[in-house]
């Protein structure tokens, strides 16, 4: 497999999977500058498309992958985007900030705890405490 080099040269991966997308998807992926937010059904590519788009933002600009911040609704969805964006950049891929929306909130509280004193109980409960909540659940459902 051929990867992203130093001269920016784009994958052949990359190649292989735009040439799969229909014309508003090359759109969104072609969209260099600015925001873009994919609004679609189950299945419909849109982790693809914004993996695809951030493989093509960190080839045509010069620009860290640590500067880029993808956000998703969920943790597989993370996942997915993590795992095809290495097999079309390689390692560079684990230095793109790629994250579900709560789990990135959360970051930014739990690191500047300062600008969120006004939200009750923002501290989160240790693992002890978790258990204990799980197990009187648990203990209380029928199986």
């Amino acid at each position: 497999m051929v990867y992203f080099s130093n001269n920016k040269n784009i994958s052949m991966k990359f190649k292989e999977e735009y040439a799969k997308l229909n014309s508003e998807q090359k759109k969104a992926v072609d969209t260099i500058n600015g925001p873009v937010m994919v609004v679609a059904g189950p299945g419909t590519g849109k982790t693809q498309i914004l993996t695809l788009r951030i493989a093509n933002i960190l080839d045509k600009v010069d620009i860290e992958p640590e500067n880029i911040l993808a956000l998703t609704f969920t943790e597989s969805g993370a996942m997915s985007m993590k795992k095809r964006l290495i097999s079309i950049i390689g390692n560079d891929a684990y230095r793109v900030n790629i994250s579900t929306f709560h789990g990135f909130c959360n970051d930014i509280i739990q690191k500047y705890p300062e600008y969120f004193t006004k939200i009750a109980g923002f501290k989160n409960i240790d693992e002890i405490k978790q258990i204990q909540i799980l197990r009187k659940v648990l203990d209380g459902t029928e199986l």
